[in-house]
């Protein structure tokens, strides 16, 4: 299955950079599943900026490149970023069940 046709998904996305992996697999249909690994991958570098996410890249790295590099000055951007994100997980699981 894929989000294409999911109006809840797709507007949850605006909340994030078009430049996230998890807005581009929202809007470019991808499985659900896909969407749930890309969201979690999103999440846990938002959950812990300085930890690594494996080969040698920090989480903040691995945000800047994926469109968050002028959006985490501010706490609550990150913990609103985070509710969106889990929002989105959450919603697919159900949706590939």
């Amino acid at each position: 299955m894929n989000s294409s046709s999911h109006p809840i998904l797709i507007e949850l996305s605006q909340q994030l950079p078009e430049t996230s992996t998890a807005y581009k697999s929202i809007h470019g249909a991808e499985s659900y599943l896909q969407i749930i690994s890309l969201a979690k991958a999103e999440f846990s570098w938002l959950s812990n900026l300085d930890a690594g996410s494996g080969q040698s890249v920090s989480n903040l790295d691995s945000l800047n490149k994926n469109g968050y590099e002028n959006l985490l000055d501010d706490e609550e951007d990150r913990l609103i970023f985070m509710g969106t994100l889990k929002m989105i997980i959450e919603l697919a699981e159900e949706l590939e069940d």
